[in-house]
C-alpha cells in the first residue's frame, strides 16, 4: 500500500503543505497503514467533533485546558516556512510537545491566550527518528521566561488501561467527524475519546462518534497537544491512521498519540536541573 505522511504545520502560508512519502510502520498484526503527522503549516487551524455535538460545547470544554495549552509556532530552519502546532505546559518554563513539531523548527514561540514566550532551547527525544510514527515522539521546549501558573498538569505513572477515556485538547483544524475536519479558525477546542489499545509506546484511539461522551479526532495543528486521562497527562498527539486514504479525521480513522509515562525518566532529568 502505498503510505502518506502529512506533516502537519509545515506549509507557507494557510495551505497545508503534504510531501508523499512511501513508508512502512509494524505494528502488532504487521499492517500497512495510511498516516497523517497531524501538525500544521501556516495560520492555526481543533479536532473533528460528534455530529451530534454543538461546537459550541468543545469550545466550552476547552477553557478548562487552556490555561496549560499551548500554540506552538515558528519558523523551519531549513526553509522559513511557518508552522503551527499544539502542546501543553508541565512546569515553569518547559513546555512538552511532539519531536516531529520541535526538530525541524528554527526560531520558536509558544502562545498562551494573549501572551507569546520564545523558546530559548529545544530539547528532542534522542531516541525519535523521523519515520517513526508515534514512536518517542516527543520533545520539550524551554522558555526564554517563567510561564506563571500556579499550576501544572501532573505526568501519568502509566497506570492507564484499554477502555479509559481520555480528554484531548489542540489548536488544530474542525470538522464533522462523519465528513473530516473542513474548518481553520485558531481556536482551542477539546472533547473525548476511550483508548482502543497500546502498540509499542502509541497510545492509540478509535475515531467514532458516540463512542465517548464528546468524541473528538485530532487533525492538522493538534500535533504536540495533550491526551489526559483520570487528570494526568498520558499521551502527546502524534498521528492518525487508516487502512486506506485518503485521511481527514473521520469516522474509522485511528489517532496515535505518544505515551508520556515511557519518557518520565527524560523529561524529569531535563526540568529538575
Amino acid at each position: 500500500m502505498n503510505c502518506v505522511r502529512c506533516r502537519v504545520g509545515f506549509a507557507p502560508g494557510a495551505a497545508a503543505g503534504c510531501k508523499a512519502a512511501c513508508l512502512a510502520w509494524q505494528i502488532a498484526v504487521m499492517r500497512w497503514l495510511t498516516v497523517l503527522l497531524v501538525c500544521w503549516c501556516g495560520a492555526a487551524v481543533a479536532g473533528t467533533r460528534d455530529d451530534g455535538v454543538a461546537d459550541s460545547r468543545y469550545l466550552a470544554y476547552a477553557a478548562g485546558f487552556a490555561p496549560y495549552t499551548a500554540q506552538v509556532s515558528g519558523l523551519l530552519a531549513e526553509n522559513d516556512k511557518v508552522f503551527t502546532a499544539s502542546g501543553v505546559a508541565i512546569a515553569d518554563r518547559y513546555v512538552l510537545t511532539a519531536a516531529h513539531v520541535a526538530a525541524p523548527a528554527g526560531t520558536c514561540i509558544v502562545t498562551f491566550g494573549e501572551r507569546s514566550l520564545r523558546v530559548s532551547r529545544i530539547y528532542v527525544h534522542p531516541e525519535w527518528q523521523d519515520g517513526r510514527l508515534g514512536h518517542d515522539d516527543i520533545a520539550l521546549l524551554e522558555t526564554s521566561e517563567a510561564i506563571g501558573l500556579a499550576w501544572y498538569p501532573p505526568l501519568s505513572d502509566g497506570g492507564e488501561e484499554p477502555g479509559a477515556v481520555c480528554s484531548i485538547a489542540g489548536y488544530g483544524v474542525s470538522g464533522p467527524i462523519s465528513t473530516g475536519y473542513a474548518v481553520s479558525d485558531g481556536r482551542l477546542r477539546a472533547g473525548t475519546n476511550t483508548v482502543a489499545r497500546f502498540e509499542r509506546g502509541v497510545i492509540v484511539c478509535l475515531i467514532s462518534r458516540g463512542s465517548s461522551p464528546m468524541e473528538f479526532g485530532i487533525g492538522p495543528g493538534d500535533s504536540g497537544g495533550p491526551l489526559f486521562i483520570a487528570g494526568r497527562l498520558a499521551g502527546i498527539n502524534s498521528f492518525t491512521m487508516a487502512d486506506r486514504g485518503p485521511l481527514r479525521s473521520k469516522s474509522g480513522e485511528e489517532s496515535g498519540h505518544t505515551r508520556v509515562s515511557l519518557h518520565r525518566e527524560w523529561i524529569e532529568g531535563i526540568v529538575g536541573r
